[in-house]
C-alpha cells in the first residue's frame, strides 16, 4: 500500500509540473475552429480552447473554397479530412489564430484563385494542385510576403506567369506545372535567392530560357518538360552550381550544350530527350560524378562515342536511342556498378557484347537492339536481368540455356547458330525466337513450323485480323481474333499459321504492363467493332501475313486513340507518335493517330499497296523518331485497331467510265422517282427501302418519319426554297438530320445531285449523307446529326459567348479544316466533286467548333452545268462558263476574308450604299493596308495574318486558270510555323 501510494504522489506531482509549464499542442481543434482549422497551435497552459480565427482569413479560406461567409462554414463546404488548414495562435499572442498552411490539393475546387488569397500574410504552404482552377493568378497573391512553398499544378489557370512572383524572395519551392500558361518565362524570377525547386512543366510557354534563371544559386530542381521553349541553352544555366535535378525533355532546344554545365557537379538527373541539341559531346559530363539517371533520346549523339563516354560510377539508368553516324564500338560502361537500366538501340554499334555487361550485378533492363553486334553471349552470366532485347543484330553463335529462365528475352531477327535448350522443356513463352537461328535447330522449329508453306503452297490471297480483340464479323466478313496478352518479348501465331506477331517493349515508366488496350466509348463509325479493342507495344510490334499468294495487295490499317482518360488528359502536344513499315519500306512517319483522325475515339484507315513475292508480308510500327523522344502517358508507342489485306484488282475503270456509270445511274434514279409517283395508286406501296444507313440498320419512309415524330414542327431545325431539315432520333438511339425536300425543282434536283455525288463519302469536315429515301410522294436526305450552329452564326449571331471562342487559333484550325474537306471533294474522293456553294451558312461546327461542309445543292461532277451558287461568294467567270473547281477556291477565298475580318459580305454604309468586302479587301491590298482588314478584337500573330490574307487576295486575284489548288491551299497552311502547326499537334 506505501509503494502504490508513493508512486501516486509521484504521477500527480508530473501532471501539476504539465499544468504549470507552457505547452504547446498540435491537435485538431474543438470549438467554433473545427471545421476551419484540422489543426491548431497554441498554449494549453494560457487556455483551454483556442482564440477565435482572424476574420479575414476565414473570408479567404471561404472564399477559396467557393462558399459564402457564416458563423461556420455551412456542412457543403467543410474541410472535411486531418492537416488540411494549420493555424496559429502564437503569431498574435493568442488575441486570435492566423492560418499558416492549406492543402486542399484534389478538392476538385472550380472558378478563379479569389483575390482574398492575399489576406493570409502569415501563410507559408499552399497546396492546390489537382483542381479544376481557371483564369489567372491574383494581383493579390504578391502580399503573400511569408509564403514558402506553393503548388498549383494539374488545373486550368492560364496566360502569362506573373512577373509579381519574382518578388516573393521568400519562395523555397514553385510549383506552377500542367497549366496552360503561355508566352516566356518571366526573367524575373531569377530574382528569387531562396528558390530551391521550380517546375513550370506541362505548359504552352515559348522562346528561350531567361539567363536571369542562372542567378538562383539555390537552385536544385529545374523541370520546363514538355514546353515549346527553343534557342539555345544558355551559358548561365552552368551557375547553378546546387542543381541535382534538370528536366527539359520534349522542348525545341537547338545547339550543342554549353561548356559551362561542367559546373554541375551535384548534378544527380539530366534529362534532354526530345530536343534538338546537335552533337552531344560525351566528354561534358565527365564532372557529373554523382549523376545516377541520364536520359538523351533524340539528340544527335557524336559517333563513334565509345572513347568520349565517361565512367560515371554512380549512374543507374542510361537511355540513348538512334545514333546517326559511322559505326561504332561498344561504349566501355564496366566502371558503371550501379546500372540497373541500360538502352543502347539503334546507335550503329558494331563488333561483340562486351562479356562484362553481363557481369553488372544490378543491371535488370538492357536494351542493345536494331544494332550490328554479333558473337554470342556467355553460358554463365552472374546480374539480375529480367529484360534483354536484342533483336535485329547479327548474333551468331548460341543462345545459353539461362535464357529460356530469364523473364522476358528478344533474341528474333538474327543469325544464331544453336539454341542451347532441350526439345523437351519447355519454351518460355516471353522468349522470343523468332526468325533467330537457322532452320535446323529443333526448338526454333517448334516456334516456326511451315511458315514458308507446305510444299511450297501458296494458298491464302487475303488477311483479316481484329488487332487486340475478338472474332467479329463487319459487312460480312471475318475478322480473327487477336487476343494474346503478351507483348514485352514474344511471338504468337495464328491457329491457322496464315498470320502471326512478334512484340518487344517494356513500358519503363508505367506501373504495369498491358498490350491490348480495350474502349470505354463508343467509336462512331460503321465497323465500330474492329476499333473497340487495340494492340500496343512500346517498341516495335511486327505483323506478318504467311503463306500468301505472290501478287499486290491492297493493305489497310486500321487505327483509333482508345487509350484511357490517363493518356487523353495529358499536356504533351507531341501525341502518340510512331512510324510504318511495310516490306522493309517506310510508308508513314512520326504518324499520329489523333491529329489525323481528328479526334480522339475517331476512326481512321490508312490504304497502302504492297507486293508479295515471298509467300510472306510484314507490316512494321515501331517507336522511334519523334516518337521516342515525346509520349503523351506511360502507355506509349505504336497501337493498331486492324488489318485488311485484300489482293488488288486486276484493272480498274476508267475515271470517264466510273463517270459515265454514274451518270447513267443518276438517270435510271431520276426516271425511277417519276415513274414511282405516276404509277404510285396502282402499285399500293406506301414507301420503298432506304439504303443501308451508315453506321447500320435498314430503314424505309415509314421509320424515317417515326424518328422524327412525323415531322413534328417542334423538331424543325431550319427550312429554305428546297426543303426543311428536321432532327429525328432513329430506333438506335442514333440522332440524324432528315431534310424533307419539297416538291419543287429545287427540291428534286437537290435529291439527284446530292444522292447522286456525296453518298457514301466519308471526311471528317464534310457532313455525312447517310441515306437517303423516297416514299408516299416524299423525298427525303439522311445527315449525320451535326446541330445547328454554322459559322453565320458563330461569327454574326447573338451568342456572345460562342463567338468569344472564336479566337486566333480557332479560326485558323476552322480555316484549314474547310480547305481540307474541299481539298477532299476536288482531289480525294472517287469521283472528282465541287460544291458550288460554299458560304459560312453551309459551313457547320461542332461542339469542338470542327468545321464540317453541308448542302450539296449544288454540287457538280467536273465538266457540268453552271452553277446557280449565291452570287455574293461565286466566282466571277462562272455566269458564263460551266463550273469548276477553281469556283470554290475563289469562294473559300472570301470565307477566310470574312473569317479572319469578322465582317459580313455586304456592309449597310451611309446613304443606303452597300459596301462588298471583297472589293474593300482589294482597295487595302492596293494601298498596302490590308493588315487593318483583320478583326482587332483578336490577339493573333502578324505573320500567320499576312500569310492568310495574301493567299485569299491571291486566289480572288488570279484567273481561274491560275487559282492554287485546294491541296495547294492546305500546303501552304500546314506551313505556317505558329498557329497552325500548333492546332495539328494538339
Amino acid at each position: 500500500m506505501a509503494t502504490f501510494l508513493y508512486v501516486y504522489r509521484i504521477f500527480i506531482s508530473v501532471l501539476l509540473l504539465l499544468v504549470h509549464c507552457e505547452v504547446t499542442v498540435e491537435q485538431a481543434t474543438h470549438g467554433p475552429l473545427l471545421k476551419i482549422c484540422t489543426t491548431t497551435w497554441f498554449n494549453t497552459n494560457l487556455m483551454r480552447t483556442p482564440p477565435r480565427l482572424a476574420e479575414e482569413d476565414e473570408d479567404a479560406i471561404n472564399a477559396l473554397l467557393g462558399c459564402s461567409k457564416g458563423i461556420l462554414l455551412p456542412p457543403s463546404c467543410s474541410i472535411g479530412f486531418t492537416d488540411a488548414v494549420t493555424c496559429d495562435c502564437y503569431l498574435e499572442n493568442h488575441k486570435r489564430c492566423r492560418v499558416v498552411r492549406i492543402d486542399f490539393s484534389n478538392r476538385r475546387l472550380e472558378g478563379e484563385i479569389p483575390e482574398k488569397i492575399g489576406n493570409l500574410q502569415y501563410l507559408t504552404s499552399l497546396y492546390l494542385n489537382g483542381n479544376k482552377l481557371r483564369g489567372s493568378i491574383p494581383g493579390s497573391f504578391q502580399h503573400l510576403k511569408s509564403l514558402l512553398y506553393f503548388s498549383l499544378c494539374d488545373n486550368s489557370l492560364k496566360g502569362r506567369i506573373p512577373t509579381f512572383l519574382g518578388q516573393m524572395t521568400s519562395l523555397r519551392s514553385m510549383y506552377l506545372c500542367k497549366n496552360f500558361f503561355d508566352q516566356t518565362i518571366p526573367p524575373e524570377l531569377g530574382s528569387l535567392p531562396s528558390l530551391e525547386y521550380l517546375d513550370l512543366s506541362y505548359n504552352f510557354l515559348s522562346g528561350k530560357i531567361p539567363d536571369q534563371l542562372g542567378n538562383i544559386k539555390s537552385l536544385m530542381g529545374l523541370y520546363l518538360i514538355d514546353n515549346q521553349l527553343s534557342d539555345k541553352l544558355p551559358d548561365q544555366l552552368g551557375n547553378l552550381v546546387n542543381l541535382e535535378e534538370l528536366n527539359l525533355q520534349n522542348n525545341e532546344f537547338i545547339g550543342p550544350l554549353p561548356s559551362t554545365f561542367k559546373s554541375l557537379k551535384k548534378l544527380t538527373y539530366f534529362n534532354v530527350r526530345g530536343n534538338s541539341l546537335g552533337e552531344i559531346k560525351l566528354d561534358i559530363f565527365k564532372q557529373w560524378q554523382d549523376l545516377r539517371i541520364m536520359n538523351l533520346m533524340g539528340n544527335r549523339i557524336s559517333s563513334p562515342f565509345h572513347d568520349q563516354f565517361p565512367k560515371l560510377k554512380s549512374l543507374t539508368e542510361l537511355y540513348i536511342t538512334d545514333v546517326v553516324g559511322e559505326s561504332s564500338s561498344f561504349p566501355d560502361l564496366s566502371g558503371m556498378k550501379f546500372l540497373r537500366i541500360l538502352t543502347l538501340r539503334n546507335c550503329s554499334i558494331a563488333g561483340r557484347i562486351p562479356k562484362w555487361i553481363w557481369n553488372l550485378s544490378g543491371l535488370q533492363y538492357l536494351d542493345l537492339s536494331f544494332n550490328s553486334l554479333f558473337g554470342g553471349i556467355p553460358e554463365e552470366v552472374d546480374n539480375s536481368l529480367n529484360y534483354i532485347f536484342l533483336r535485329k543484330n547479327k548474333l551468331n553463335q548460341i543462345i545459353p540455356a539461362w535464357m529460356n529462365d530469364t523473364p522476358f528475352v528478344d533474341v528474333s531477327e538474327n543469325l544464331i547458330r544453336f539454341v542451347n535448350i532441350s526439345p523437351e522443356k519447355k519454351l518460355n513463352p516471353d522468349l522470343n525466337l523468332f526468325k533467330c537461328c537457322r532452320e535446323t535447330d529443333e526448338v526454333t522449329k517448334r516456334d516456326q513450323v511451315d511458315f514458308d508453306c507446305k510444299n511450297g503452297t501458296q494458298i491464302y490471297d487475303r488477311l483479316y485480323i481484329n488487332c487486340g480483340g475478338e472474332s467479329v464479323t463487319v459487312n460480312g466478313t471475318e475478322y480473327e481474333a487477336d487476343i494474346q496478352p503478351h507483348g514485352q518479348s514474344t511471338f504468337f501465331k495464328s491457329k491457322r499459321s496464315n498470320w502471326g506477331y512478334s512484340s518487344m517493349g517494356n513500358f519503363l515508366w508505367a506501373s504495369g504492363n498491358k498490350y491490348i488496350l480495350n474502349d470505354t466509348c463508343q467509336i462512331h463509325a460503321g465497323d465500330a467493332q474492329l476499333y473497340r479493342t487495340a494492340r500496343l507495344s512500346s517498341i516495335s510490334l511486327k505483323y506478318y501475313g504467311f503463306c500468301l499468294k505472290n501478287g499486290t495487295y491492297d493493305v489497310n490499317l486500321h487505327f483509333a486513340e482508345i487509350s484511357g482518360s490517363e493518356n487523353k488528359d495529358s499536356h504533351s502536344k507531341a501525341g502518340r507518335l510512331f512510324d510504318v513499315d511495310i516490306q522493309g519500306e517506310n510508308v508513314m512517319r512520326n504518324f499520329n493517330i489523333e491529329t489525323e483522325a481528328k479526334g480522339v475515339d475517331t476512326a481512321i484507315t490508312k490504304p497502302f499497296k504492297a507486293n508479295v513475292n515471298n509467300s510472306q508480308l510484314e507490316i512494321h510500327l515501331y517507336w522511334s523518331g519523334k516518337g521516342s523522344v515525346s509520349y503523351p502517358s506511360v502507355y506509349y508507342g505504336p497501337l493498331i485497331s486492324a488489318i485488311t489485306v485484300t489482293p488488288v484488282r486486276e484493272a480498274e475503270l476508267p475515271r470517264g467510265v466510273l463517270a459515265g456509270i454514274s451518270g447513267f445511274a443518276l438517270f435510271l434514279l431520276i426516271l425511277f422517282i417519276g415513274f414511282w409517283w405516276r404509277f404510285e395508286d396502282k402499285l399500293r406501296r406506301e414507301e420503298l427501302e432506304l439504303v443501308e444507313l451508315y453506321p447500320g440498320g435498314l430503314y424505309n419512309y415509314k421509320k424515317i418519319k417515326a424518328a422524327t415524330r412525323n415531322f413534328d414542327i417542334a423538331n424543325r431545325l431550319c427550312g429554305g426554297v428546297s426543303g426543311t431539315v428536321y432532327k429525328g432520333i432513329l430506333s438506335d438511339g442514333i440522332p440524324v438530320a432528315v431534310k424533307k425536300l419539297s416538291e419543287t425543282k429545287e427540291g428534286m434536283r437537290e435529291f439527284a445531285e446530292t444522292s447522286g455525288t456525296i453518298a457514301g463519302i466519308k471526311h471528317p469536315n464534310l457532313v455525312t449523307l447517310m441515306g437517303c429515301c423516297a416514299g408516299k410522294n416524299q423525298l427525303l436526305l439522311i445527315y449525320e446529326y451535326i446541330g445547328t450552329t454554322s459559322l453565320e452564326d458563330a461569327l454574326f449571331g447573338s451568342d456572345d459567348e460562342l463567338r468569344a471562342r472564336l479566337n486566333w487559333q480557332t479560326r485558323c484550325k476552322i480555316c484549314l479544316g474547310l480547305a481540307e474537306g474541299l481539298s477532299f471533294l476536288h482531289e480525294g474522293s472517287k469521283l472528282d466533286i465541287i460544291h458550288g456553294d460554299i458560304k459560312p451558312e453551309n459551313i457547320l461546327l461542332d461542339d469542338d467548333l470542327n468545321p464540317k461542309i453541308d448542302n450539296f445543292g449544288f454540287a457538280r461532277l467536273y465538266h457540268k452545268q453552271k452553277s446557280e451558287g449565291t452570287s455574293s461568294y461565286t466566282a466571277p467567270e462562272v455566269k458564263d462558263r460551266p463550273l469548276e473547281a477553281s469556283a470554290d477556291v475563289y469562294s473559300f477565298a472570301v470565307v477566310m476574308l470574312v473569317l479572319f475580318s469578322g465582317r459580313k459580305i455586304k456592309t449597310p454604309r451611309a446613304g443606303a450604299e452597300t459596301v462588298y468586302l471583297v472589293d474593300e479587301a482589294q482597295i487595302m491590298n492596293e494601298n498596302g493596308t490590308l493588315m487593318e482588314l483583320i478583326d482587332q478584337k483578336l490577339n493573333y500573330d502578324g505573320h500567320e495574318a499576312a500569310v492568310i490574307l495574301t493567299l485569299a487576295m491571291k486566289c480572288i486575284n488570279s484567273p481561274p486558270s491560275s487559282r492554287d489548288t485546294m491541296s495547294t491551299i492546305v500546303e501552304e497552311l500546314k506551313k505556317l510555323n505558329s498557329t497552325l502547326i500548333k492546332l495539328e499537334g494538339d
